[in-house]
């Protein structure tokens, strides 16, 4: 009976915290929470190496992210950024604009990759 009553609270817990992050709540605590991580690791590659330029940074940082996740190579994660500007020393972004910019790009593409975008 207590086996019975443990299974049921975590199946609860589970089925709770997928629709949370489903939620519009859930998916924007997710993304600050992505943009908070790109951004401490730009700063830390930042300090780690003061005369590298930030586009360079920022290559280096989507190119270890798209190695981590078969799905950035797969809906080509690094053109997109690419395409947006942030490995051109011309036009890349501040350090917070990138981290968003890279967060909201991997979040379409979790939702492409799961099906529910297209």
């Amino acid at each position: 009976m207590e086996l019975f009553v443990i299974i049921l609270t975590v199946v609860a817990a589970g089925a709770a915290l997928v629709y949370f992050l489903s939620s519009s709540r859930g998916m924007q605590l997710v993304r600050l929470k992505t943009v908070s991580t790109i951004l401490n690791d730009i700063h830390a590659m930042r300090h780690a190496e003061p005369e590298t330029a930030l586009h360079d940074i920022y290559y280096a940082l989507a190119e270890e992210r798209t190695n981590k996740s078969q799905w950035l190579i797969e809906f080509e994660y690094l053109p997109k950024l690419r395409d947006a500007g942030c490995f051109d020393p011309r036009t890349a972004p501040e350090p917070q604009r990138c981290a968003e910019l890279m967060a909201s790009i991997e979040e379409k593409i979790r939702l492409q990759a799961s099906g529910m975008a297209k």
